[in-house]
C-alpha cells in the first residue's frame, strides 16, 4: 500500500515542479463542444515576440505529430493587430475581439483553404531581463481561448522548452476531447491509499509531499550545464546519423539539420553543403591549374623552335637585306613568347586559388565538425532531460524526495 502511494505520489510531483502556470480558458468539457478537429483547417503559427524561433518550431512540431496541419504566419500578434485597427495593451494581452477579427482577416487575406481554425502566439521572454514565456492558442471557429499557458521568468533551462510545446497541443486535444472523469474502481484505489492510516501519519506524508515539492521548486531552473557530456564523433555517428535526405529548412529562421550521412561516414558524412560546394570549386581549380600548366608546357616547344630558327637564320636587325626576314623571325618568337608565358600565369593563378580554396575548405570542415559536436551535445543533454525522474520517498525515519536522471 505504502508502495502504491509512493508512485502515486511520485508522479504527481514529478509534474508539479514545472514552471508553467495553466489557465485553460475551456475548463468545463462542455465547452469543447463542436471544438475544431485537426481535419477541418489548419493551425495558423505566428510569429513569436523575443528570441521565440526555436521555441515556434517546437510547437510546430508537437502540433504536427498530433495530426495538425500547420502554417506559419509572417506576422506577430502586435502587428496584425495593428494591420485590423485594433485597440488595446500593447502586449499579448489582446483581447477575443481583436483575436477574432485578426482571425477573420487572415482567412480572408490568404483566401486560405483550408482555413485557420487555430490562432498561436506568444513570446519568449529572457531570465536576465525578468521577462516570462508565453504561449497562447486561440479557436476561431468558436471565437474562445483554448489555452493560455505562461512560464515563470526562468525561461533561459533546457526542460521548458521540451515541456511546453507538448502541454500547448496536449491542451488542444483535451478541448477536442476532454478526459474521461475518474472511475468508480479509480476512485476507490484512491480512497484505499489513506485506509489504515492516522492523522499523524498522513500529516506528515502530506507534510513530506509539500517539502519535496518546496525544495524542488526552489532550486535551480537555469541552463544546464553540459560540462560533463562526452562527444566522439566517429563514436556517435551511429547513434545520431541519418539514412535519408538532409532535412530541407523552410525558412533561414529554421535549425539546420546536423545529423551526419550514414552512406557517406564518420568523416564526409559531416560536412555541409557548403563543404561540397567548396572541395567543388577547389577541384575545378586543380583541374584549371593542370590544364593551363600543360598547355603552357606545350606551348614552350613552339617557342624553342621559333628562337632556335631565328637563331640559325644568321639574320640580324642590322642588316638592311635581312630586315624583313629577321622580322618575320622575331614575331614568331614574341607570339609564341606571349602565349607561353600567359599559360604559365594563368596556371600560377588557379594554383593560388586552389590553395586558398584548400583554407577556405580546411576552416568550413572544422566549423561543420564543431557545429556536430554542439549538436550532439545537445541531444545527449537533451535525452538526460528526458529520463528525469522526481519524486518523494517514504523510508523509515526519512521523508523527502528524490531527483536525478542520466544521459
Amino acid at each position: 500500500m505504502h508502495g502504491a502511494l509512493a508512485g502515486l505520489l511520485c508522479a504527481a510531483v514529478a509534474l508539479a515542479p514545472m514552471p508553467v502556470l495553466a489557465e485553460e480558458a475551456a475548463a468545463d468539457a462542455g465547452a469543447s463542444a463542436g471544438a475544431p478537429k485537426p481535419a477541418d483547417g489548419q493551425v495558423g503559427l505566428m510569429r513569436f515576440g523575443g528570441d521565440g524561433n526555436d521555441l515556434r518550431v517546437s510547437v510546430q512540431q508537437s502540433f504536427e505529430g498530433e495530426g495538425f496541419t500547420v502554417k506559419g504566419v509572417a506576422l506577430d500578434i502586435q502587428t496584425a493587430a495593428g494591420k485590423v485597427k485594433c485597440k488595446g495593451p500593447k502586449d499579448d494581452s489582446v483581447t477575443d475581439e481583436c483575436l477574432a477579427k485578426i482571425g477573420l482577416w487572415l482567412n480572408k487575406k490568404g483566401k486560405q483553404q483550408p482555413p485557420y481554425t487555430y490562432l498561436v502566439f506568444g513570446t519568449y521572454g529572457s531570465l536576465d531581463e525578468g521577462q516570462s514565456t508565453r504561449v497562447i492558442v486561440y479557436d476561431l471557429i468558436n471565437s474562445k481561448r483554448v489555452v493560455d499557458y505562461q512560464a515563470s521568468p526562468s525561461s533561459d533551462d533546457l526542460i521548458l522548452p521540451l515541456m511546453l510545446p507538448r502541454a500547448v497541443a496536449t491542451g488542444v486535444q483535451d478541448y477536442i476531447t476532454p478526459p474521461a472523469p475518474i472511475t468508480p474502481e479509480e476512485q476507490k484505489v484512491i480512497d484505499d491509499l489513506d485506509a489504515g492510516l492516522t492523522a499523524e501519519e498522513k500529516a506528515a506524508q502530506d507534510e513530506a509531499v509539500n517539502d519535496a515539492r518546496e525544495g524542488v521548486l526552489s532550486g535551480p531552473t537555469g541552463p544546464m550545464s553540459m560540462e560533463g557530456i562526452q562527444v566522439d564523433l566517429k563514436k556517435d555517428f551511429d547513434k545520431f546519423a541519418r539514412d535519408g535526405k538532409r532535412t530541407k529548412r523552410k525558412s533561414k529562421e529554421d535549425p539546420k539539420d546536423l545529423r551526419p550521412s550514414r552512406k557517406l561516414g564518420p568523416f564526409f558524412g559531416y560536412w555541409q553543403p557548403r563543404a561540397w560546394v567548396a572541395l567543388g570549386l577547389m577541384g575545378a581549380g586543380l583541374v584549371a591549374t593542370g590544364a593551363l600548366y600543360g598547355a603552357g608546357l606545350a606551348r614552350r616547344g613552339a617557342y624553342s623552335d621559333a628562337v632556335a630558327a631565328l637563331e640559325g637564320s644568321g639574320t640580324t636587325a642590322n642588316n638592311p637585306d635581312q630586315t624583313e626576314d629577321y622580322t618575320d623571325l622575331a614575331s614568331q618568337v614574341a607570339s609564341t613568347g606571349a602565349d607561353y608565358r600567359k599559360l604559365l600565369v594563368g596556371g600560377d593563378v588557379a594554383l593560388a586559388s586552389s590553395v586558398v580554396l584548400f583554407g577556405v575548405l580546411a576552416i568550413i570542415v572544422y566549423q561543420d565538425r564543431t557545429e556536430a559536436k554542439a549538436f550532439i551535445k545537445q541531444e545527449k543533454a537533451l535525452a538526460g532531460i528526458k529520463n528525469l525522474r522526481v519524486g518523494p520517498v517514504f523510508a523509515k525515519g526519512f521523508q523527502g524526495a528524490s531527483l536525478g536522471f542520466r544521459f
